[in-house]
């Protein structure tokens, strides 16, 4: 939200007409520009969604999150928010809505068998850097230790183009005649 500041505008009207106020309140105009850019960002980095790098940087510290080179905004913003929205109680449906969050756009299946063995199936398709140990993180948090965990992560690839191959064999003999 970037605003224009004309300070001339908020003077009375027979204020305005004296040139030495308007050209001092004219000077001033780029000052409180910065001042509202400066609001505009404190403002959005209050939000995750909206948050830069810096703003992000605050929340990762709040909650003890240590990016790596790798990372990108988007993957920090999702990182943070499956931390940061941490409800009680612990239900499938908040499992499932967590790795929503930690999946986005990607599909996963989440299978789980209560009544013969205590198993959780999780296969996920996660190709963002730090995902697959941000599902891991909230599997670990939310499900409880009695229940095994299988987890499986596939990226699928189609490859293209043509490959060469190419082989040879070759004989060394050392003979030697001595006298």
């Amino acid at each position: 939200m970037t605003r224009e500041v004309e300070l001339v505008s908020y003077l009375p009207p027979f204020m305005a007409e004296y040139q030495e106020i308007g050209a001092a309140l004219t000077a001033e105009n780029p000052e409180f520009a910065l001042v509202w850019k400066a609001a505009d960002r404190a403002l959005k980095n209050e939000f995750i969604d909206t948050a830069d790098e810096y703003g992000i940087g605050r929340f990762e510290k709040l909650l003890g999150i240590f990016p790596s080179g790798e990372d990108t905004l988007e993957g920090r913003r999702a990182r943070v928010r499956s931390r940061w929205f941490n409800a009680l109680p612990y239900t499938i449906r908040m499992l499932l809505k967590k790795l929503q969050i930690v999946c986005q756009d990607t599909d996963f299946v989440l299978e789980y068998d209560f009544e013969s063995g205590y198993t959780l199936r999780l296969d996920t398709k996660l190709e963002r850097f730090g995902g697959v140990d941000e599902a891991e993180k909230v599997l670990d948090a939310v499900v409880p230790c009695g229940i095994r965990i299988e987890g499986r992560n596939r990226i699928d690839a189609n490859a293209g183009g043509t490959g060469y191959f190419a082989g040879a064999v070759s004989w060394a003999e050392i003979i030697v005649i001595s006298d």
